[in-house]
């Protein structure tokens, strides 16, 4: 019974990775690149009551069993209080509340990196140098004014995720 117990445990916490790792990947393949979003649909900012750093995200969510959860989107990708990795998505009709998807749980951890060629807006965020041209970044911030090439999301110090984005790819 125990081994069985244990079996079951760890092919539920499978799932839940590869549930995260399949909605995130949906996420970010659909980034919005477009421009009548006000702000922009691509940046961190620091949380004050959640773990780690919030990243705003504007997505296509293609078609929705509930319209107003459909097309483009802002939403954000955050730790909450009680250690659950969260997408929240808002609706496009401002009465209705947001939607909460809870991706994984117990996250004591969120760490961003942003994969891009190197730029004066970003100097100060600066995580690695990859070669001349190409640095990862722990922030991105508003003004960056564009999409990174990839991000790379690490949970608790022990799992890692990585997403390439619909944007300009780093020049070598």
């Amino acid at each position: 019974m125990k081994l069985e117990k244990n079996i079951e445990e760890k092919k539920s916490k499978i799932l839940a990775i590869n549930h995260a790792q399949i909605r995130l990947t949906q996420v970010f393949s659909n980034i919005y690149q477009g421009d009548f979003i006000t702000s922009s649909p691509f940046y961190t900012k620091n949380a004050q009551n959640t773990k780690g750093l919030i990243l705003y995200i504007s997505y296509d969510n293609k078609i929705d069993s509930d319209a107003n959860f459909s097309l483009v989107l802002k939403a954000k990708l955050f730790v909450n209080e009680n250690k659950n990795l969260c997408l929240e998505t808002t609706s496009r009709d401002e009465n209705q509340k947001p939607r909460v998807e809870i991706l994984l749980k117990n996250v004591k951890k969120i760490e961003y990196e942003f994969l891009s060629n190197s730029d004066l807006k970003l100097k100060k965020y600066k995580l690695d140098r990859i070669s001349k041209n190409i640095c990862w970044y722990k922030f991105w911030p508003k003004k960056a004014e564009f999409l990174p090439s990839a991000i790379k999301i690490k949970i608790n110090n022990n799992l890692d995720f990585a997403f390439f984005l619909p944007a300009r790819h780093v020049k070598m």
